[in-house]
């Protein structure tokens, strides 16, 4: 018994001195970086200018519209120290169906932009969980017209070019939230309805603001 209890004591004795030879090895976390593919969706309110001149005139009607945009977009990010840069897809519809009713020659006329995409390069900054970016590049909407007095309907694509800026935020390693405004300008595009009497010309520029969510993989 009392072999067992000076055991005992000597082994708890011996217990802290043993403790703090022990050496504990730090769990190894990666760092932060927005290098990789990411994918997701947004939603935005969209401000689209339009200008309908008819052939060589110099006084056309011009409308401010809102439209609701909802969309998807995917890219790609490589990084160099604190500068992001990558290229990305995005593919995105506005619902707004317009009708003015002051149309040189029509009178009346409806028309919509729909589906539209777009290609951009960006360039950002690491700023740890926020990273502020500016991107430019190519984007093309289809333009949908309907002349109700001729009964006569007309498409086009509209290509043009598209600039922007914006912000993603880091919510965990794998999801981030962006805010971020761009504006649109496509060229002018001339459609005829009903003979020459009936050709506007058409020119657009979209205005969009948007909130998006993404998964980097």
């Amino acid at each position: 018994m009392k072999a067992f209890l000076l055991a005992s004591f000597v082994a708890l004795s011996a217990a802290p001195a043993m403790a703090a030879d022990m050496t504990i090895a730090p769990v190894d976390t990666p760092e932060w970086t927005w290098q990789g593919p990411y994918a997701g969706v947004f939603g935005a309110g969209t401000l689209e200018h339009y200008k309908i001149y008819g052939p060589g005139a110099q006084a056309g009607a011009t409308h401010n519209v809102g439209s609701a945009t909802v969309g998807g977009f995917a890219g790609y990010n490589l990084q160099s120290g604190k500068i992001v840069y990558g290229v990305e897809g995005e593919l995105g519809y506005r619902f707004k169906k317009n009708t003015f009713d002051d149309i040189p020659g029509p009178g009346v006329l409806d028309a919509s932009t729909g589906l539209f995409g777009s290609v951009k390069g960006r360039v950002g900054m690491d700023m740890g969980a926020y990273m502020p970016f500016v991107t430019a590049g190519v984007t093309a909407a289809k333009l949908k017209t309907f002349y109700p007095g001729g009964n006569a309907e007309r498409d086009a694509t509209l290509v043009g070019g598209v600039v922007g800026a914006g912000i993603d935020v880091a919510l965990t390693h794998n999801v981030f939230l962006r805010g971020e405004y761009d504006f649109s300008f496509f060229g002018k595009k001339s459609l005829e309805y009903c003979g020459g009497g009936c050709t506007l010309e058409h020119t657009l520029q979209t205005h969009d603001f948007r909130v998006g969510i993404a998964m980097k993989f």
